[in-house]
């Protein structure tokens, strides 16, 4: 092999390299039916980047501001076939009614062959949680 064919395959394999990271980060972009069970704990939209190889969880929208909180922990749980399970935590949250509950753990699970989701969001320290369903697609 001569130089000259070395150099040019180290482009292709840094794309290669590029492109399989790149399919690492799933983007979900989801619509919420909200309901009174929803409780104005839970976003109407969000934009969540999930990194498979890291595990690890990005709020793009609404933004951890929007939501007058800020992620502390985040984690892709489970990515089987059929399902994406993903949870999160975020304190100094602030309902659409102007409520402030210290700490939240959120848990949406997604249905990858339709993208159907549903969210549970329970606030630390009370016995009740509140739900919506959804719509998400896969970016």
């Amino acid at each position: 092999m001569n130089k000259i064919s070395l150099f040019g395959a180290a482009p292709l394999v840094l794309a290669l390299s590029a492109t399989a990271a790149l399919s690492n980060i799933v983007t979900l972009d989801c619509k919420m039916n909200l309901t009174q069970r929803a409780g104005g704990w839970i976003p109407s939209v969000a934009v969540v980047e999930v990194n498979r190889q890291t595990k690890r969880l990005r709020l793009v929208r609404p933004t951890p501001d929007q939501m007058n909180g800020r992620v502390v922990s985040s984690q892709l749980v489970r990515d089987a076939a059929d399902r994406m399970v993903l949870r999160w935590e975020v304190k100094g949250t602030r309902s659409q009614s102007n409520q402030v509950t210290p700490v939240f753990r959120f848990r949406a699970i997604v249905n990858k062959p339709d993208g159907a989701v549903s969210v549970i969001a329970k606030p630390v320290g009370y016995n009740n949680d509140f739900r919506a369903n959804g719509q998400c697609s896969f970016k």
